[in-house]
């Protein structure tokens, strides 16, 4: 029973983690949604990815026995602070991953219209989500 409450509270932490991270860039507080033909995880989704991400990092630094019976070592304060840290960094991945395939999107709209050297400047200042938009609007 001390294992599953160890797993919970790493989930929560790994999913403040994500959480915070929602409020970096341009991603919002947004459910999931496909915009411009690019998935948008939303928070729902840099929120999970950061509680995997805590809990994967516990269970590799930990490695215990799941089958085996024997009972949890110990959850620190270096372990929950860890699933906070690895929880902030996995959704960032996540979230720049999302943000190269939108730019990648906006980069081939972007190449096959005519040039638009006001579009161009603005793309270049954008976000990910914005230079989609005015790539879209060439």
């Amino acid at each position: 029973m001390e294992t599953v409450w160890a797993i919970l509270i790493l989930l929560v932490c790994g999913a403040a983690g994500g959480f915070v991270n929602v409020f970096i860039g341009d991603s919002g507080l947004h459910l999931p949604k496909v915009e411009n033909g690019v998935f948008q995880p939303g928070f729902l989704g840099t929120v999970i990815i950061g509680a995997l991400a805590a809990l994967g990092s516990w269970c590799a630094t930990k490695a215990i026995p799941l089958l085996s019976g024997t009972a949890l070592q110990s959850l620190s304060t270096g372990d929950i602070a860890n699933a906070l840290m690895v929880g902030f960094g996995g959704a960032k991945w996540f979230k720049s991953e999302v943000e190269k395939r939108t730019l990648h999107k906006a980069a081939a709209i972007a190449a096959g219209r005519p040039g638009d050297p006001n579009a161009a400047a603005n793309i270049a200042g954008a976000t990910p989500r914005e230079a989609l938009d005015i790539a879209m609007r060439m």
